[in-house]
């Protein structure tokens, strides 16, 4: 049965890939599907059926499925009211839906607009007046298409980036008629309340920790990486080290780790710390933005932790399928056009897949301060992303290797600080400022090694 599971998931993501890069009528893939259920019937009822057939069935349905779930998705009959207005200067209520980046020299924002303009505006606005998750806006302004570039000399898709979130317009610098707050349901207000949260955690980072310290500790801890200098970035990039500062699953195994720990010092059952365990871990992933590699880390430290408490066996493979089914199937587009996506499923996969087959291989090697442990989970992982990587315009260097063994041992540590002094903002400055000091002190040592090798 596990086969035909395995059929139907590749059949799935294979056909959303299909239909990503060839623009076919959903028609077929209805018929396709039709086919496949008649084929499947008539083989099963059939009781001399060859089992490779059946696997080609549940296959076919899979990819029909896929096809068909793409042409959902992408359907833009929506936004053709919109759609008039580009190059046009014009006048549009709408509300902020996603938590603002805050950039260097401007406000980046996801703007929802209302009835007959429905479709959704990226907006670039100045700092002030300053505007947040839930605000009901009345912009005026000039709407354009997104536009591919070149940045560093790599192509960067902009366009493909942004269409993956239904994202079709952009609108640049656009005056703010008036602001209001929006009547939010209560799930939204649960969203614009960890948003207010994560702000104000920054700030007590801000306030014991400066830069660039600051902006390293806030991309490890909560993902938080707009207000990384630009310097600082090129140098994580060059190291390889990005993986850390947009808050990767090994960051998400750790805090999923210090929940549990925390919550085995509490007098409740087993099955009571694997439920708040699991609302923290939901929580903490919307409070970080939601980004698609925190989405699969968190999909999957779930799953560990009911298999553990259930008593099953935990299959990461399996787990590592499913979760890459769920996302795609809420959104086929990051299949094809989400970077942050791909690289996560094949560093993750690499981890499954060459950890254990390396760390025999590599025996002889101490696991002083988890030495031979970082060495593996290194190099598993970037022998899966290399070819991406390297096709999208990145650049590898053996200095990774060692950049990510000096840098990964620290990184429990820091994230430990970091989140307690974070914390302790809320109640004192001075508690705060004792555990920022070590916080600090790790700070600079991981930002040397990042300077040495880059």
């Amino acid at each position: 049965m596990r086969k035909f599971g395995v059929s139907a998931l590749l059949g799935f993501f294979l056909g959303v890939a299909f239909r990503s890069f060839f623009p076919v009528s959903g028609e077929l893939f209805l018929l396709s599907f039709s086919i496949a259920i008649v084929f499947a019937l008539i083989v099963f009822l059939n009781k001399n059926f060859s089992v490779f057939i059946i696997w080609a069935s549940f296959f076919l349905i899979a990819f029909s499925l896929g096809g068909i779930r793409y042409e959902v998705s992408d359907s833009r009959e929506n936004i053709s009211e919109l759609h008039g207005q580009i190059g046009e200067k014009f006048e549009v209520s709408g509300v902020v839906v996603e938590d603002p980046e805050f950039l260097d020299k401007y406000t980046r924002a996801i703007f929802k607009t209302d009835a007959p303009f429905n479709g959704k505006i990226l907006l670039s606005l100045p700092h002030y007046p300053e505007v947040n998750y839930g605000d009901r806006l009345k912009i005026s302004g000039t709407l354009k298409e997104p536009e591919n570039f070149e940045a560093d000399g790599v192509y960067i898709k902009w366009k493909e980036h942004l269409a993956k979130d239904n994202i079709y317009y952009e609108m640049s610098l656009p005056a703010v008629l008036s602001k209001n707050r929006e009547n939010l349901s209560i799930g939204e207000k649960i969203k614009q309340s960890l948003f207010t949260i994560k702000h104000k955690f920054l700030q007590n980072l801000s306030r014991v920790i400066p830069e660039p310290h600051n902006s390293f500790l806030a991309g490890i801890t909560i993902g938080e990486r707009a207000s990384l200098p630009q310097d600082l970035k090129e140098g994580f990039k060059k190291v390889g080290i990005m993986h850390l500062v947009v808050l990767s699953g090994y960051n998400i195994s750790i805090v999923s780790d210090y929940i549990m720990k925390f919550l085995g010092y509490l007098p409740i059952s087993k099955i009571l710390q694997a439920f708040i365990a699991t609302g923290g871990i939901i929580l903490f992933a919307t409070l970080t933005g939601g980004s698609a590699t925190v989405v699969r880390a968190a999909i999957m430290g779930i799953l560990l932790l009911w298999a553990r408490e259930s008593g099953k066996i935990y299959e990461a493979m399996v787990a590592l399928l499913f979760a890459a089914f769920l996302m795609v199937f809420v959104n086929p587009k990051i299949l094809r056009f989400d970077t942050s996506f791909q690289l996560s499923f094949l560093a993750t996969a690499g981890l499954i897949i060459l950890s254990a087959r390396l760390d025999k291989i590599l025996r002889f090697i101490p696991n002083f301060w988890k030495l031979r442990e970082n060495l593996v989970s290194t190099l598993s992982a970037q022998i899966f992303v290399m070819p991406l990587l390297i096709s999208i315009g990145g650049k590898f260097t053996w200095a990774t290797i060692p950049a990510n063994l000096l840098i990964l041992s620290a990184i429990p540590l820091t994230m430990f600080f970091g989140f307690m002094a974070g914390l302790f903002g809320f109640i004192s400055y001075y508690i705060s400022w004792v555990f920022s000091f070590p916080a600090y002190i790790l700070l600079a040592y991981e930002l040397w090694i990042v300077k040495i090798f880059s």
